[in-house]
């Protein structure tokens, strides 16, 4: 399984924006994803992380022990190393004054997260929420930048994932409503985007259902239908990202496969949808077949897909998805004549388009 933490981990590290070439020199040195001393996975990141700390770069620090305890917090130093990126981003967002950290409540969990208000008491709101592998300190810098586009913000962790401890389930979801109704006082909750990649995409499309104030969701590779119930897509997923579910859905590796099946959004929950979806696919992913994301844009009208010769999360193709995000960033928070250039200029210099794919039944 180490190889494919090495491979996994090059997609994180470029969306932290961290030295390719320091990456490569730490994954160099490991030569075990066990144990805890030098040539093992949590030793090695952490000691790097250690460095970052004394040389006074909290977030850089934050991002490395993020790292560290990749892809799970399964172990003592594992569990210290998750604990130090809340501490060092912390660290960061008092020095900077980029955000603070508040706590929502569900079913009696106490689940921290990022937040910074918008430019107006009006600005509406988007949520944050990475995958099952990465911590809600890997997105910190975007409570400097969502603000001027327009929006407040909050970063999530995935559930099972960080400091978040509700398993990963359906009913999980809940935690958008309890992010929305913790902040409704300092924005525009009701006016809610969700930018939730890879797993936690599904996640919010399953609240979205439940709670109107989620107006759209813009996922990188997400799990919609098939991915969760067909056994051949099951048996081709890789092993780390079963484990990395195992441990976040509190289930064993055997019980797994029945327990995913019950996250399944069925046709007929894709196809009552009332939200629009902004959906980047990646062609060659490992995990999320074709299939998946191709029927629910036929079932869905709303459902639109850019996708990219890449594997899971497109990570060769991050500037294009970047700015795919700006521009939905942009457009909610009311910077439409901006966000409108953003898009003209991905069509034009990026190539970004969007798949065509033929509905299965009359617009709505």
């Amino acid at each position: 399984m180490l190889a494919e933490a090495k491979q996994f981990v090059g997609l994180h590290a470029r969306f932290m924006g961290l030295d390719p070439k320091e990456v490569d020199r730490v994954l160099g040195r490991i030569g075990t994803l066990d144990g805890e001393g030098r040539g093992s996975w949590v030793g090695e990141w952490s000691a790097v992380a250690d460095r970052h700390v004394r040389a006074g770069k909290p977030r850089a620090a934050s991002n490395l022990y993020n790292l560290a305890r990749f892809p799970r917090a399964d172990s003592p130093a594992r569990r210290e190393a998750g604990e130090l990126a809340a501490q060092s981003l912390h660290s960061w967002l008092l020095r900077s004054g980029a955000g603070e950290r508040r706590t929502a409540t569900v079913d009696g969990h106490e689940v921290p997260f990022l937040y910074q208000a918008g430019p107006r008491p009006d600005s509406p709101l988007v949520i944050m929420m990475g995958g099952i592998v990465s911590l809600k300190e890997q997105w910190g810098g975007f409570l400097q930048a969502v603000p001027r586009t327009g929006s407040a913000v909050a970063i999530i962790d995935f559930p099972g994932v960080g400091e978040n401890g509700v398993p990963y389930s359906r009913a999980a979801g809940k935690v958008f409503t309890a992010v929305m109704d913790s902040v409704a006082d300092t924005c525009a909750a009701d006016r809610t985007l969700a930018v939730a990649l890879s797993f936690s995409g599904h996640l919010a499309l399953v609240q979205s259902q439940a709670d109107r104030r989620i107006r759209k969701v813009v996922t990188v590779c997400a799990p919609l239908g098939t991915s969760f119930t067909e056994p051949a897509s099951l048996a081709a997923m890789p092993r780390i990202t079963r484990a990395a579910l195992s441990h976040t859905s509190g289930v064993t590796t055997e019980d797994l496969d029945q327990h995913l099946s019950a996250l399944a959004l069925r046709p007929e929950e894709i196809r009552e949808l009332r939200i629009p979806v902004r959906y980047v696919a990646s062609l060659r992913d490992e995990i999320i077949p074709q299939d998946d994301w191709r029927e629910a844009a036929r079932l869905h009208d709303g459902f639109h897909v850019n996708a990219f010769d890449d594997v899971h999360g497109s990570p060769h193709h991050l500037r294009e998805t970047r700015v795919i995000i700006l521009g939905e960033l942009l457009r909610h928070g009311g910077r439409t004549g901006l966000a409108r250039l953003v898009e003209q200029l991905g069509r034009k210099v990026l190539r970004i388009a969007q798949v065509p794919i033929a509905s299965s039944h009359h617009p709505r």
